[in-house]
Formats: C-alpha cells, structure tokens, sequence
C-alpha cells in the first residue's frame, strides 16, 4: 500500500501562519497598556533590589559586628568557659557572614541589563516587557525557594553542631547546649523569614492587574528519580 507524504511546503506554510498569529497577538496590545506595564515592573524591580539590599547589609553588618565584639571579649578575658563561648560564637557568627556573600540574594541595583533594553518601537517595547516579566517571575520563584525547607535544614544542622561543641566539647551541661542551640535557632530563622519576599507580592498584584496567566506564581519542585545497582546491591537515587 503506498504511503503519501505531505509537501514539505504545507509545514513552511503553517509555520508562518502560526509566527503570524503569535506577531498578530503581540500587536493586539495597546501601546499604552505595555507602557503601564513596563512601569510597573521597573518599579517592582527596583523595590524588590532596595528591600534585599536593606536586608543583606543589615544582616551583614549584624553579623560583622557579633564577631568582632566576641573575638574582642575573647582576646580580653581571662576566665576560660568565657573565652570558649566567645570562639564559639564568633566562629558562628562569621559562617553566617560567608553565608551571606553565598546567598542568592546579592545586593546591588535592578538588573542593568534590563535597563538598557532597547523600546524604541513597539516590537521592542513588548519584547523588553516580556523579559522584564520572566525576571520578576525568576525573582519570585528565588524569593519562595529560599524559605523552603533545604534552608531551614541547613542552619539547623549548624546550630546543632553548635549546641553539642557546648555540651560534649566543653563538657556544659545538657541545658547550655539546648540553650546554645535555641539561641542560635532563633537568629537563623529570623534571618530567613525576614528575607524580601516583595517580587512575590508584586508579580502576584501584576497577574491579578493586567491577566497574566502565562506567569506562574509558585512553580512545582522538580523531583526526578532511578534505579542505581553497585556491588553492594541495588537502590533508589532522587534528586531535587
């Protein structure tokens, strides 16, 4: 039986028509609407820049001076459960300003390259607003990530090998190690509920504003996994 082969010409043919359609759409948007819109997305940029900033310079700050103060009281004193405490904390303290040069949240200002996206004419104007949304969706997702739970994980198991250097490695008891580590479990968790979260409110407002349905708000995690075999046996390998 002979099969019968479409012309290649019918796929050039509804290739156009469906770049047509997608030129015709992007066009069917006012001028003036995707001026709003760029408006209210470098304002929501810039916002969300100035609130990490705020945050990682206070939190950097915070931290800076903890440890210098502590290395100053433990170069001072005398007494040497004083002197333990104070390394202690200061090497604690310090791991939180490294953390904060590794954080996704840098300072600095609303993305250059952004700003220097070229709207000279409609073609322009919208292509740089559909980046401009990709940024603030990519922001958003950052800013829902960094609260989830690898994070809290993170910081809890360096309080807790805080807390047992107190109990077992300076021979305290149970109570200060418990003490140690709910302190330091107090400070670590503020600093990640008190992380901006301002991209996720504006992309939210700016969805619920003009419509944007192709933005999402919270994106599913990504878990995939497979069979390993080694010599030892066989297993399950997940990564997320």
């Amino acid at each position: 039986m002979e099969k019968k082969c479409i012309p290649n010409w019918i796929f050039i043919l509804l290739l156009l028509l469906t770049c047509s359609f997608t030129l015709v759409e992007a066009q069917q948007l006012p001028d003036s609407t995707v001026n709003l819109r760029i408006y209210f997305l470098q304002k929501s940029l810039k916002s969300d820049q100035h609130a990490t900033n705020q945050w990682w310079y206070g939190w950097l700050g915070g931290y800076s001076a903890a440890t210098i103060g502590q290395g100053a009281v433990f170069f001072s004193s005398s007494d040497k459960g004083t002197r333990q405490d104070m390394a202690l904390g200061a090497a604690t303290t310090f791991a939180g300003v490294i953390g904060q040069f590794i954080s996704p949240f840098q300072p600095g200002s609303s993305d250059p390259l952004l700003e220097r996206l070229p709207e000279g004419d409609e073609v322009e104007r919208t292509t740089k607003m559909r980046q401009m949304e990709q940024f603030l969706s990519d922001k958003s997702h950052l800013e829902i990530e960094a609260r989830k739970w690898k994070a809290h994980v993170l910081c809890t198991g360096i309080n807790l090998a805080s807390g047992l250097v107190t109990w077992l490695g300076f021979h305290r008891t149970v109570w200060d190690g418990i003490a140690n580590f709910g302190y330091n479990c107090i400070v670590t968790e503020s600093q990640i509920w008190t992380q901006p979260i301002r991209a996720k409110r504006y992309l939210k407002h700016y969805t619920e504003r003009f419509g944007q349905q192709h933005i999402t708000l919270e994106r599913s995690p990504q878990i995939s996994w497979n069979w390993i075999i080694t010599m030892n046996g066989v297993g399950v390998r997940m990564a997320f």
